[in-house]
């Protein structure tokens, strides 16, 4: 299968674009500027590089007619660590989103598979499935989950099948500094104390590469419709934590119930993956042996 996959150099992308290759698909592997693919300097076997402005829709045109893939993997986003949950950038994420989904679809393309996020759902006090409620508390959430309804609508005029991977907390390598878990290990590396709540938030984490694997198994025929891409094990923040401050050496830098909670904080946020292991999808990553690859060499 030729698959086009969109935010390639990125922290998820890089790894997909990986996964697609090893299972032997042909890959298109796009990025706005090919000198900025920081997680994929070269291309895999079976895949080819491709600059392209996604918010340049005739540029978007010509890409489908010449690449002709069979089904698209759509990442990019606007990810910056600091303000991805509140910036207006996703309002331009979410029309380059649709467009790309119109284009992707008139060009005869019958399967995608894009990139939701666990913000969308309601709070649970219990790991949530995917006909749970939506309530969308931050701009971020409420442009996933509007791309979702979008493009659900598109791929039904057109007949095709539609998968919307909703991807819980992630760790591995190649994750952008200052996101919280390599932050804090490089912190606590630097020898410094890191004041933190007490850590109770429950949280699901999956290393990046069985979360690429959840997203690539969404390929199949017939997956349509929401699938949860998580461990499907709820773990306290602290257990997350106690765990980098282990494998950095310095666990005692840790300083819980030094801050607040945030305000209107989701105190449980975990999934159930049962929908996607149906596909025969399983994470091949434990939680402590994800979290040693992601910081394997950094400290």
């Amino acid at each position: 299968m030729k698959v086009l996959v969109t935010g390639a150099g990125g922290f998820i992308g890089s790894q997909v674009v990986r996964q697609l290759a090893v299972d032997g698909h042909q890959v298109v592997a796009v990025e706005r500027n090919s000198q900025h693919s920081g997680q994929m300097i070269t291309a895999p076997p079976g895949a080819s590089m491709v600059a392209v402005d996604l918010d340049d829709v005739a540029a978007v045109r010509e890409l489908f007619r010449t690449t002709v893939p069979d089904a698209l993997i759509h990442l990019a986003w606007y990810a910056n660590p600091g303000d991805y949950l509140t910036s207006h950038a996703n309002l331009t994420s979410l029309a380059m989103t649709a467009a790309l989904v119109e284009v992707a679809l008139a060009a005869g393309c019958r399967k995608l598979v894009l990139a939701g996020s666990c913000a969308e759902y309601a709070p649970q006090e219990r790991p949530v499935v995917e006909s749970d409620p939506i309530d969308a508390h931050t701009i971020y959430a409420a442009c996933k989950q509007s791309a979702w309804q979008i493009a659900r609508v598109l791929a039904t005029e057109a007949a095709a099948e539609l998968a919307w991977g909703r991807i819980f907390h992630i760790h591995g390598p190649g994750e952008d500094q200052n996101r919280l878990i390599p932050w804090v290990a490089g912190q606590l590396a630097a020898g410094s104390a890191v004041p933190l709540t007490d850590g109770s938030q429950v949280r699901d984490h999956l290393h990046v590469s069985d979360v690429a694997a959840g997203l690539v198994a969404l390929l199949a025929p017939g997956a349509t419709g929401s699938y949860n891409i998580c461990s499907g094990q709820p773990v306290t923040l602290r257990s997350v934590l106690e765990a980098v401050g282990k494998i950095v050496g310095r666990a005692e830098l840790l300083k819980f119930g030094a801050l607040p909670h945030r305000p209107r904080e989701n105190m449980f946020l975990a999934g159930d993956s049962s929908r996607l292991r149906a596909l025969g999808w399983a994470p091949r990553f434990g939680l402590e042996e994800g979290l040693s690859d992601a910081l394997r060499g950094r400290f």
